[in-house]
């Protein structure tokens, strides 16, 4: 591999390794991410997947600059906006549920497989497949293929002032991006890895278009390879909430590619140490503002505020005990029929006559009318009252 290729990615490591604040971040990750799937049960754990899977497509089209209704994202919610943008971001969620179950299914994948060519063909396809032809419009009036890298299109791109490396290098710096960061050896130094893959494969930008939504999604695939990254929390929401110190850290990042000199005379790489501890900071907020959220108090006293101040349910006639049966509801993530009537406390066809007003307002789950298992539900509306600020546009 010719020298002057690597250099343009290069350095993918600090030479020095990274600080220990760096290294304490990392080592905390893990400890967070289990401690937030410790609150969960397993069915509210899936109730809770699909609303944060949803929130990903959401605020990775926003940092695209790409807005879309929230509500407008649930398939049983019709809101009037563009076709197309609804469908890119409903393709988004789908992909994501689909690579997340593929990656559970080959868990004993190895590592490095994760940085493959074929991978980041695989996610891109994946991610624009189904979208409208609009929405894969390129600058000069030519349509993206999804999955075909640029060195398959001979094309060459420039995003804002950054000129990516030549089409003819792209697949040498992917190789050489696997060749590191894919045979990382133990599980704190794979996750530095992950992270400053993510800036690295932005800079590469492997393909025409779509490579923000692509770093994004594979980081959050390699953080579930770790253990750490799940679909209880979103990435994309947390870098949408400091969009522009990102975007700081990304240009930052990327001029050490260009050999900016320390007094030393040695290539710095206090940027590419500096996106690291940001993104660490980032899953880190975004861990703990899940895990607050779901906490035990801090759930039952939302709840009850919101059962007694929201005007779906008082409009409904849903009264006041309904809340503890819900807060019951979300901490087992499945409860009888007969004994979510025993947790309203109230005469057997009041109980009734309550349970149906909270199917038909969504926030529980009836399998069938007949079922005597009930699941609880996290409709966009209510969502955004028990998790106070996930929809917020930032910026």
């Amino acid at each position: 591999m010719a020298t002057e290729v690597i250099q343009d990615v290069e350095p993918l490591m600090p030479s020095g390794g990274y600080p220990a604040d760096v290294l304490a971040l990392a080592d905390e990750l893990p400890k967070l991410a289990g401690r937030l799937e410790g609150l969960l049960a397993p069915e509210t754990a899936k109730t809770v997947s699909r609303l944060m899977r949803l929130t990903n497509s959401y605020f990775s089209h926003l940092i695209e600059g790409e807005f879309i209704e929230p509500a407008g994202l649930e398939s049983r919610v019709r809101i009037e906006q563009r076709k197309e943008l609804r469908l890119s971001a409903s393709t988004h969620i789908q992909a994501q549920e689909s690579l997340e179950r593929a990656l559970s299914h080959y868990r004993n994948a190895t590592w490095d497989v994760l940085f493959h060519r074929d991978m980041l063909c695989r996610v891109h396809h994946r991610l624009f497949t189904g979208v409208a032809k609009n929405g894969l419009r390129l600058k000069d009036g030519r349509i993206l293929v999804p999955g075909e890298m640029r060195d398959q299109a001979q094309q060459n791109v420039v995003v804002g002032n950054h000129s990516a490396p030549s089409w003819k290098s792209v697949d040498q710096l992917i190789r050489r991006m696997q060749q590191i960061y894919g045979q990382a050896p133990d599980p704190r130094s794979r996750l530095l890895s992950a992270l400053a893959y993510h800036h690295r494969l932005a800079f590469v930008h492997p393909f025409e278009d779509g490579n923000g939504r692509l770093a994004r999604m594979m980081t959050h695939l390699q953080l579930m390879k770790l253990g750490i990254g799940s679909p209880l929390w979103s990435i994309s929401r947390g870098i949408a909430r400091v969009q522009g110190e990102y975007f700081d850290c990304l240009r930052a990042a990327d001029r050490l590619t260009r050999g900016a000199l320390v007094e030393s005379g040695q290539p710095t790489h206090a940027g590419l140490i500096e996106f690291v501890r940001f993104m660490l900071l980032i899953c880190k907020g975004e861990i703990n503002y899940m895990s607050e959220a779901m906490g035990v108090k801090t759930l039952r006293e939302r709840l009850e505020r919101i059962v007694r101040y929201e005007p779906r349910f008082v409009d409904a006639g849903v009264k006041q005990e309904a809340a503890r049966a819900l807060h019951l509801l979300l901490i087992q993530g499945e409860v009888a029929r007969a004994d979510f009537k025993v947790y309203l406390g109230l005469k057997e066809r009041t109980a009734i006559e309550q349970l149906q007003a909270l199917i038909k307002l969504d926030v529980v789950e009836a399998p069938s009318p007949k079922s005597r298992a009930l699941y609880p539900s996290l409709p966009v509306w209510l969502s955004q009252l028990i998790f106070p600020d996930l929809f917020r546009r930032y910026g």
